[in-house]
């Protein structure tokens, strides 16, 4: 696992067709034409938030975490503090490499555990049961759903919020 580069951007972008295109399967539209967009990539490189799965110079899944969360995840009253969250806002693992999502919740968890937060905090879409499937794999708690009208959760069915306590 890796910091991301610019000249990594066609690769994450392909990545993202690619699970744009298993939602569109999954007749669900979580992520679609305006969300997310080379442009939200190319700003979590210059802040060097998204991390790569590079194996063998391929590209095979990426996570974007920082310590900011969403302001919509104020309005639950969360069973541990915020204070010292890690938070994942989006992750990919290429369908064609199983076991590349547990390497990326493993490289997010590691990450938190090293760098002192004590929780890893993220959200889903209603409707994405693959990520959701996920997260209760990996043991994260549902603390919450919203319904939004705001761009890019405007989707007309709510959003999961998830916790997992790291120490």
């Amino acid at each position: 696992m890796r910091l991301a580069t610019m000249s990594d951007i066609d690769a994450i972008l392909v990545l993202v067709a690619e699970a744009k295109e298993i939602m569109k399967q999954d007749n669900h539209n979580q992520w679609d034409i305006s969300y997310p967009v080379k442009k939200d990539f190319i700003q979590d490189i210059t802040d060097k938030t998204l991390y790569v799965l590079d194996e063998s110079d391929i590209i095979k899944g990426f996570i974007v975490i920082n310590n900011l969360s969403p302001e919509w995840y104020n309005q639950f009253e969360w069973p541990v503090s915020r204070d010292h969250a890690l938070v994942i806002h989006r992750l990919v693992a290429s369908a064609k490499y199983p076991g590349v999502a547990r390497k990326l919740i493993d490289f997010a968890e590691n990450y938190a555990k090293s760098h002192q937060f004590n929780v890893l905090l993220t959200d889903t879409f209603s409707e994405n049961q693959r990520a959701q499937a996920r997260f209760k794999k990996h043991h994260f708690i549902k603390v919450g759903e919203m319904l939004s009208e705001t761009f890019p959760f405007d989707k007309g069915k709510p959003f999961y919020a998830y916790y997992k306590k790291i120490n």
